[in-house]
């Protein structure tokens, strides 16, 4: 008989009383669920301790930091990873636990889970946004790429395998909800984009044209320093990954998505000291649109950067 391996449910939190009973719920199964808290202010903590969970606190940078501090302190071998506004569905559960009873759970370090997305409501089925295969459920030893927003955890191709069941992605609600986000996500992009445009970046090309989540990581970092990428942006999402399917709420999200990459290219030429005076004052158009959001992440400096 195959002995049982054991789980842990990581869950970051900050302000989500709201929302934190749906996700914990959904991973009431598993073996240990912990939360690692970023000083929330409402009832989050308490919330998590009444349903179970250890509950641990640490100072939020960005994603990927508070990540990769809280995985070494769970108890099991195997993490799943849930964000605060997800749910594990009774499909991903089922499938889960019988790995953990397999032998083949030797044969990988992580594997892929795809989540719908929903957003105000409606799951979008286009746009490039189903299924996006990010690796969730991994071994301890794994951890997050070092970057400020959208990281994720690589690993050779052949130690992943990717899963049938979903991960419910319940992301934006609201428009209002969108926005709260948006000035602090473009922040963080902007900041990124200084990091990696101070130091020395080589391809793995090898890497880059056989493994798709090495791909997608280059992708990324390279992605907000091409010319016209809104536009870019938008056609690959309305047109050519066809999000038009989705009737306006696909066109709605690639606008937004676009918009968002101008935003967050714009804040990097503002911290080059460039300010072009369109890019200026639509720049200052954002910040008054999301000026309720609460706190906003610091903007790095330049001399900040070189010292790290």
């Amino acid at each position: 008989m195959v002995k049982k391996n054991k789980i842990t449910v990581l869950v970051p939190t900050f302000n989500v009383a709201k929302i934190i009973r749906r996700c914990l719920k959904s991973a009431d199964w598993a073996d240990e669920i912990l939360v690692v808290d970023s000083f929330s202010r409402d009832k989050t903590a308490s919330i998590a301790h009444e349903l179970g969970a250890r509950v641990i606190r640490h100072e939020y940078i960005y994603s990927a930091k508070q990540k990769n501090w809280a995985i070494p302190r769970a108890k099991n071998e195997w993490v799943l990873l849930l964000d605060s506004d997800e749910v594990i569905t009774i499909k991903l559960r089922e499938e889960i636990k019988k790995l953990l009873e397999s032998k083949d759970l030797d044969n990988y370090d992580g594997f892929g889970i795809p989540r719908p997305h929903y957003f105000l409501g409606q799951w979008l089925r286009w746009g490039g946004r189903y299924p996006l295969y990010n690796i969730r459920l991994f071994r301890k030893t794994c951890r997050y790429e070092d970057r400020d927003v959208h990281a994720h955890i690589i690993l050779p191709k052949n130690r992943v395998k990717n899963l049938k069941g979903d991960i419910l992605h319940y992301s934006d609600p609201t428009l209002s909800h969108f926005f709260s986000k948006f000035n602090r996500y473009t922040t963080y992009q902007a900041n990124y984009m200084m990091k990696f445009a101070e130091r020395k970046n080589e391809i793995e090309w090898k890497k880059f044209f056989t493994y798709y989540i090495y791909t997608k990581s280059v992708i990324k970092d390279y992605w907000y320093f091409l010319p016209l990428t809104p536009v870019l942006r938008f056609v690959y999402m309305y047109l050519f990954r066809f999000g038009f399917l989705d009737g306006r709420h696909g066109f709605l999200i690639a606008v937004l998505y676009s918009f968002q990459d101008y935003v967050s290219k714009t804040k990097y030429l503002e911290l080059k000291g460039r300010k072009p005076a369109f890019r200026f004052l639509m720049q200052n158009f954002v910040k008054s649109l999301v000026a309720r959001s609460g706190e906003q992440p610091k903007i790095i400096d330049r001399l900040e950067i070189v010292k790290q």
